[in-house]
């Protein structure tokens, strides 16, 4: 059966090909889906697979991955995934109402309808942010924006990878310079902010720590995440603050977020 859909978990993206169902005896059966799966980062490893199952009418059953692991940073590998159930006449397997589902009960969980019916579809599709502008700078420190999405499938890296239902976490990627005198300056998260569209907010997650040096001044990719609930459509603010300098900001512009999975 043919399947076409994608869904996101952990910063690996699942393209979901096919499904093939093979009964056996006994009323044991395989459910086999051949997916391509990328990582959708450039810079970070994921060394583990979130948990993988066939959700049929509210009863889950596991996927084996076999040997595989997950690919490295930019690329795609293809991934069969092995299920394997037991079904009767009372039981029925059936395309119609079963869902592959990626991530643990408690947290945010992407989802794949296999058929009509079941679990409604939760990409968990990272969105990215229009820019209002590509550098903001405050005192000695300039900050030149590359990208910045909101993402509802990986939290930050740094130990909140999983988000929980509802969750969102904004990632900007800059290249960070200072103009500092002989005796440098250490840089870490306190100087960073994000203003979500509510008034909210809220300090990074996971942060650059760097030492500037005049003959170091730029420090290239760096990545600060920003962790939190009740994301909406709308302008988010980051800031970058060298007290007492006034802060630099730039406005960061959300829109479609409901569609890459519930916000609350």
């Amino acid at each position: 059966m043919q399947i076409g859909r994608s869904a996101w978990w952990g910063g690996l993206r699942f393209d979901v090909k096919s499904a093939t169902f093979t009964p056996g005896q006994g009323g044991e059966y395989t459910l086999a889906l051949d997916t391509t799966v990328t990582n959708t980062f450039t810079a970070t490893a994921i060394h583990n697979w979130p948990e993988l199952a066939v959700d049929l009418a509210g009863t889950p059953t596991a996927g084996d991955p076999g040997n595989a692991v997950p690919p490295v940073p930019g690329a795609s590998n293809p991934l069969p995934i092995t299920f394997r159930g037991y079904a009767d006449q009372g039981h029925p397997f059936t395309f119609d109402g079963a869902s592959l589902v990626l991530g643990g009960a408690g947290t945010a969980q992407g989802v794949v309808p296999l058929g009509q019916g079941g679990r409604a579809a939760v990409s968990l599709k990272p969105v990215d942010l229009k820019l209002s502008g590509t550098s903001l700078t405050s005192g000695r420190l300039t900050l030149d924006l590359k990208s910045a999405q909101l993402r509802a499938d990986f939290g930050d890296g740094n130990g909140i990878t999983t988000l929980r239902p509802g969750q969102r976490a904004v990632l900007v990627v800059f290249d960070l310079k200072g103009a500092v005198g002989p005796a440098g300056m250490a840089v870490d998260g306190t100087a960073l902010r994000l203003k979500l569209p509510n008034g909210q907010e809220v300090g990074p997650t996971a942060a650059p720590i760097e030492a500037i040096y005049p003959d170091r001044p730029l420090r290239q990719d760096q990545a600060a995440w920003f962790v939190f609930g009740g994301a909406t459509d709308g302008d988010y603010t980051f800031s970058v603050t060298d007290a007492p300098n006034p802060a630099g900001a730039v406005e960061l512009t959300a829109s479609g977020l409901a569609g890459s999975g519930p916000l609350s």
